[in-house]
């Protein structure tokens, strides 16, 4: 797909999965989000800690509650209707 999407981690499903508040869209994507979207870490880039590596449900939780995440979206799963995306760890926008 190659859209992007990004906000606030909502809840942490499972040590590689999570569901965000859609609060930023590119402008340029092609497909349509809802307000809150399952997520299924591809890959994860945190400036804090560089390397991800598979985790539980609760490092995940500690290693995302309360950050603003990128998330670059590489397709639909059309068994489990969640994104699989490749997430960033950012600081959030101004004003949010």
């Amino acid at each position: 797909m190659g859209d992007g999407i990004g906000g606030p981690v909502m809840e942490i499903l499972a040590g590689n999965a999570f569901r965000m508040v859609v609060s930023h869209v590119r402008k340029d994507n092609k497909e349509e989000y809802g307000k809150t979207e399952k997520i299924i870490i591809a890959k994860i880039d945190d400036p804090d800690k560089p390397q991800y590596s598979d985790t539980t449900k609760e490092q995940l939780e500690q290693a995302l509650k309360g950050k603003f995440l990128s998330c670059n979206v590489q397709y639909r799963d059309s068994k489990t209707d969640a994104l699989v995306c490749n997430v960033f760890v950012q600081k959030p926008p101004e004003g949010f």
